[in-house]
């Protein structure tokens, strides 16, 4: 007789389904206490963008107010992981182990681009979406000596002159400011001649230097020149007009129906233990309302939108369908 059959006889068989059931109990325990002790060690930030840019600003200012709001000596790390048009750091945070310590920012409608068209190393199913924080609409700026006093007027260039009326974009086809123009000349039947720049600096530097009658990027970026009078905003693509900038009416307001901008929120790996998502979404949105963070916010003019996990979800769900509608019209690449 083998010395495991002797160890079993040895236990009466009550005792081992007591057994089998205490070790079940404590298998399922283990985790559950690990979700209490939430977070037991830094959690990593995922930044698809270089260090400086408007994703890294807006992650290092909320980053220490969802640390205060998770409680237990929590602490985000966010990392820079720039590259291939924001692939490189979203595929990191998609491929990660579910476990709460490895989350990111992702920015729609860009990420959703990368799906769109071509294969990238993720879909949006890759992710469970944890609470958006920023919405950064797009808008159309001209200098403030531009002979397009409206909306309005650029639309009537555009459309005796289709395809001649250069208007550039802050980065490549297919970034937010690209799909933002896309969905204007879709609104308004036009056809514009599309000037891609390195970045909104330069972009603005040529906008106000002369050499483009007409810019796209977010409405954030362009507070500062506005309030100096040195631009006009024309229009932002948002359903209401901005806190930020409430004497720019909306396209809707113009009779463009449009809504496009930049969403900056945060993300997980697909299979995020719901105990530890609503840990993450509560601190985020009780990060939203902190009044040191809200004065932050207003100061450094970042446009604050929460939306929790669900609506969030079906607000990508919804950029998705827009792209898909978009590029069947007319592919970017």
């Amino acid at each position: 007789m083998s010395e495991s059959i002797q160890s079993e006889q040895a236990i009466p068989r009550r005792h081992l389904g007591r057994l089998a059931l205490g070790l079940g109990a404590a298998t399922l325990a283990a985790p559950a206490r690990a979700q209490e002790r939430y977070p037991e060690r830094p959690i990593n930030c995922i930044v698809a963008f270089p260090a400086g840019g408007g994703t890294d600003v807006a992650a290092r200012s909320v980053a220490r107010y969802v640390e205060k709001h998770l409680g237990q000596g929590a602490s985000l790390v966010v990392i820079n992981r720039a590259g291939a048009g924001g692939e490189i750091g979203w595929t990191e945070i998609a491929t990660a182990r579910p476990d709460g310590y490895t989350i990111g920012f992702i920015n729609l409608p860009a990420i959703n681009a990368l799906t769109i068209g071509r294969r990238s190393r993720y879909t949006m199913d890759s992710f469970d979406p944890i609470a958006n924080l920023v919405y950064d609409p797009g808008a159309i700026m001209v200098a403030a000596n531009s002979v397009h006093g409206s909306s309005s007027d650029l639309i009537a260039a555009a459309r005796a002159k289709p395809g001649e009326v250069t208007v550039g974009i802050a980065g490549a086809r297919g970034g937010a400011d690209h799909l933002a123009l896309l969905a204007i000349e879709r609104a308004a039947s036009v056809r514009f001649n599309v000037a891609p720049f390195a970045g909104t600096a330069p972009l603005r530097a040529a906008l106000m230097g002369g050499h483009v009658p007409a810019a796209a990027y977010n409405l954030s970026e362009a507070l500062d020149e506005m309030r100096e009078g040195r631009v006009r905003v024309l229009g932002v693509a948002a359903e209401t007009r901005s806190v930020l900038a409430p004497q720019v009416a909306t396209f809707r307001e113009q009779g463009v129906e449009v809504i496009a901008g930049s969403a900056r929120g945060l993300a997980a790996p697909k299979g995020l233990p719901p105990a530890i998502l609503k840990r993450l979404q509560d601190a985020a949105e009780a990060a939203l309302k902190d009044p040191d963070y809200v004065s932050l916010a207003e100061r450094s003019s970042i446009p604050l939108r929460f939306m929790g996990a669900e609506e969030y979800r079906g607000f990508i769900r919804q950029t998705q369908a827009n792209l898909e509608a978009i590029w069947a019209a007319s592919p970017w690449r």
